[in-house]
């Protein structure tokens, strides 16, 4: 028979112990070895995930244990796997800490920024750890050369939160005679009762413990109100987070392996009677602190077990025949168990553990957290109830008229949410409560302030939808709008709910459908977050930042943002891996069909970041099927149904294939032609969407865990779009928003450290709302300082109705742009020229000579009667973007009154109409 390599036996040694825990069974008797077949080696190791990374943190708080930190620094630095960091926390010891920075190569030296004690200085460690795992190795502890590897051994299990491992004492002295091994823990050591082979345990032990990171980070670290100060012997920080995280991860387990061992110091000062009672005081002390804050069944869960099995067993040893254990022992197992019980009676009776009265400012911080809110939003319902100018909105559109009492219900509520991010006490409920606000109060105010509908194009998808419900049928040839007939999901979805609601028309819906579909949005985005992390401030602050950022306005009645709403959620249901990927792949498949039936990028995005996180092996179970099926769908449709105006476009796909610079600028704003207040506009837009970039960047190089997220796949799954096309201008714009939610999620993670303190907000703290209030300036620029284009008057909707009424079937309309509303009514029936959107031959022809070029334009249509409507809407759009010279169409319309074959129908301030006669 073949020898099993060695490798492969600790892999399969591994495996065995792993599915014995799990299985709640011991794995083999002790002493024994389980016989590994030499066959079973191979597949083991063909089956092994990449070994995580591993950080090793030792803490030290004074320069009196100089020599036991050298000989624990020297036994890491010694292991058979080295560990990928190794990080010394100095306790408040700056004595301590410049010297290690000078004398210990290899080692990150850095200073406890937070509470002193050990668990203030054990989270600086984690909060600057890159590693998956985390080990904790105490200042007078030496590691076993296998110590690391042992280690990470126990977290191929995925559902293995820690590993922890045996600590054998080292005594200075000998092992006082009196002293019982069930005691061991007096000195921070492992002691007789704990288990003799790798098991699950209920907590570790702090001189030789791991983590998962993400486990660390998500729960908040150690309490900072339990733990050793210098030589005060409280201690149970690690049983009270241990407990939090099983609590939190339901169905994770903390792994105890006796082979990852270490020695711990054992100096003559803590062999003696008084160190002993000093000790179990101190230990019952702590339990007690433990019980209030996680409640006395898991705190004292393992005590009970301790006290009725083996206190009770070391009582009789050393009367059994042939019994070992020195019968002095027997007063001291008495003496410890009796003054672990007083402690922990008079910690319970202190109040050990209750959280402390609140002070004054903690009071005032707490109170502005809850108080902001209701503040802002009586503040925000005056604003808008206030007689606003809309109609005097000159180049920054709604920023010239907003009153100052809406910006300060928007700085009011940024203020209120930072305060509640701060605040560990805040519920949820609270969190999601000021974004509902955030979102109401950035999409419901035009909608309020409004008396029609805004933004053209959401006009155009109105009347798309007029048309369904008119005819009930898709168009074979609808012009410009042909793609909406040959992606219709949304617009038929939109008329089945028009018609279920009793009105004429989506004008209503379709007013309320920024807010709408931003508060559904809400749902998915915090979905897809939770499946990222587990921190739920985090999770608010990604979905907060999303929606500072959201500046593209891609969220009005639209079928991209009926799309998209679903990506997100796709999304969310492909990173969830609580249920089986078959179970996900069913439930995905119904909004991948309704994307590819609805629009025609989004298909394209959902199978991009399939195909991203398929490099993740975590995901590639869903990816790989989700990215078959969103790809059989999409091709299936555009062969079929779509297939028209698909080929039709094939060439220009070509042509403008792998051209990132022009794709890119398509749809930028010419910065020389536009007004001056959509030159600041844009340029607003570009720093926002380049300080999101930054940030993003930022959390990558100074979180170097991120990088292997979902999100960072997510993030730069889109951007390779740029080389597919310029998308009518708009491809910059839908790549942005696609790789936004995953953006989002990254520059929360980086501002998590901010909200990691367990007292009062840190100064530092003082970043997060200022982060958040430049990041909303932004968003306010770019999403109301084009409102002057957007908005239509009640003068300008009265002229559209006069077209109406006096156009008929076959009759062509003319314009500078599409930008008024009912620019496609009657679409089916009527044709539409938009003279400004052509080429600039024709735009310089029109304003050369109006009159001789819109003739000559109407006479291209035999037999057509022939409109031309300019607009407030028009004048607005072109003045503002530079489409045509300021003042352009004021000087056409002057140009052509008196001209011949132009007859007046309408001038009123918000239009004019003319009718060109056909000619004779």
């Amino acid at each position: 028979m073949t020898e099993t390599p060695p490798r492969t036996r600790r892999l399969a040694w591994v495996a065995l112990k792993t599915d014995a825990i799990n299985e709640g069974r011991p794995y083999g008797a002790a002493g024994a070895t389980p016989t590994v077949p030499a066959r079973r080696a191979a597949p083991p190791v063909a089956r092994t995930p990449p070994r995580p990374t591993l950080t090793v943190i030792v803490c030290a708080y004074t320069m009196d244990r100089w020599d036991d930190l050298t000989a624990a620094l020297a036994s890491v630095r010694a292991q058979d796997e080295p560990p990928t960091e190794t990080i010394l926390v100095a306790d408040h010891c700056h004595e301590l800490a410049a010297r290690a920075a000078r004398e210990f190569t290899g080692v990150t030296v850095l200073r406890n920024r937070g509470r002193r004690g050990l668990s203030g200085a054990r989270n600086t460690g984690v909060e600057g750890a890159r590693g998956d795992i985390v080990a904790f190795l105490d200042d007078d502890a030496v590691a076993e050369p296998d110590w690391t590897m042992r280690l990470l051994d126990g977290y191929a299990d995925p559902n293995v939160l820690g590993v922890g491992g045996r600590i054998r004492p080292n005594w200075d002295t000998a092992r006082p005679a009196w002293f019982p091994a069930e005691f061991d823990w007096v000195v921070g050591c492992t002691y007789r009762g704990m288990p003799e082979h790798a098991a699950p345990v209920r907590n570790l032990i702090g001189a030789n413990m791991s983590f998962r990171r993400s486990v660390l980070v998500e729960i908040g670290g150690f309490r900072t109100d339990l733990g050793r100060v210098g030589t005060r012997p409280l201690g149970c920080e690690e049983t009270e987070l241990c407990i939090r995280a099983a609590a939190r991860y339901r169905g994770g387990t903390l792994a105890y392996e006796p082979a990852a061992a270490v020695g711990h110091r054992v100096p003559a000062a803590r062999t003696t009677r008084r160190y002993f009672r000093a000790r179990c005081w101190a230990e019952g002390l702590s339990k007690a602190a433990v019980s209030r804050h996680a409640g006395t069944d898991s705190a004292l869960a393992s005590e009970r077990s301790y006290l009725a099995s083996t206190i009770p067993r070391a009582l009789v040893r050393p009367f059994a025949p042939g019994g070992t254990q020195p019968k002095a022992t027997v007063p001291t197992l008495v003496l410890g168990v009796l003054t672990t019980a007083l402690g922990y009676a008079a910690g319970r009776a202190r109040g050990l553990g209750r959280d402390p009265l609140p002070t004054p400012p903690a009071i005032a911080f707490r109170a502005f957290g809850v108080l902001a809110l209701p503040i802002a939003a009586l503040l925000w319902i005056l604003a808008v109830r206030m007689p606003v100018a809309v109609d005097r909105m000159r180049g920054l559109g709604l920023l010239d008229v907003l009153p100052t009492l809406y910006w300060c219900a928007l700085g009011l509520l940024v203020a209120g949410f930072a305060a509640t991010l701060l605040d560990r006490t805040a519920r949820t409920w609270r969190h999601a409560l000021y974004t509902v606000a955030l979102v109401t109060m950035l999409h419901a105010t035009p909608a309020v302030l409004y008396e029609h509908l805004r933004y053209a194009w959401a006009w155009k998808h109105v009347e798309v939808v007029d048309q369904f419900l008119r005819n009930g049928r898709t168009l074979s040839d609808a012009g410009e709008l042909t793609p909406y007939h040959e992606w219709p999901g949304f617009f038929s979805a939109a008329a089945t709910l028009v018609r279920a609601c009793g009105v004429p028309d989506a004008l209503a819906i379709a007013a309320w459908s920024p807010l709408a579909f931003d508060l559904v949005l809400i749902g998915p985005l915090v979905l897809l977050y939770r499946t990222l992390t587990r921190n739920r401030r985090i999770v608010w602050a990604a979905v907060w930042i999303y929606f500072c950022t959201a500046w593209v306005g891609q969220d009005y009645f639209a079928p991209q943002t009926f799309a998209f709403v679903l990506y997100v959620s796709i999304l969310a249901l492909a990173l969830d891996r609580t249920r089986r990927p078959l179970a996900t792949l069913g439930l995905c498949t119904p909004l991948v069909l309704a994307v590819v039936t609805s629009h025609q990028l989004t298909p394209v995005m959902v199978a991009v970041a399939a195909l991203a996180l398929t490099c993740s092996r975590a995901h590639r179970r869903v990816a790989l099927p989700l990215l078959a099926l969103t790809a059989a769908a999409a091709v299936g449709w555009d062969l079929t149904v779509a297939r028209p105006f698909v080929f039709d476009q094939l060439g220009l796909a070509v042509r403008q294939f792998g051209d990132f610079e022009a794709n890119a600028n398509a749809g930028m704003v010419d910065l020389g032609a536009a007004e001056p207040g959509q030159v600041l506009v844009a340029r607003v837009d570009r720093a926002l969407t380049a300080a999101v970039v930054v940030l993003a960047a930022a959390a990558l190089v100074r979180r170097p865990r991120l990088r292997r997220s979902p999100a960072t796949l997510l993030a730069i799954a889109p951007l390779p779009l740029l080389a597919a096309g310029a998308y009518g201008g708009e491809i910059i714009f839908r790549v942005y928003l696609f790789a936004l939610p995953a953006v989002a999620f990254l520059i929360a993670s980086w501002l998590a450290p901010l909200l990691a303190s367990r007292g009062r907000p840190h100064p530092r703290a003082l970043a997060l709302p200022v982060v958040f209030a430049l990041l909303l300036t932004g968003l306010v620029f770019g999403y109301y300082g084009k409102e002057r284009q957007n908005h239509f008057g009640d003068a300008e909707i009265a002229a559209r109705q006069r077209l109406a009424a006096v156009s008929g079937p076959g009759d062509l309309i003319v314009a500078a742009t599409n930008n008024f509303p009912g620019a496609y009514a009657e679409y089916e029936t009527q044709r539409h020229r938009w003279f400004a959107m052509e080429t600039p031959a024709l735009r310089e022809r029109v304003l050369r000579d109006p009159a001789t070029s819109l003739t000559t334009l109407a006479d291209e249509y035999d037999g057509a009667t022939a409109y031309l409507f300019l607009t407030a809407g028009q004048r607005a759009e072109c003045d503002q973007t530079g489409l045509l010279p300021a003042g352009a169409l004021d000087r056409m319309d002057r140009a052509l009154v008196g001209a011949r074959r132009f007859t007046l129908v309408l001038r009123d301030r918000g239009a004019v109409i003319y009718r060109i006669e056909p000619a004779r």
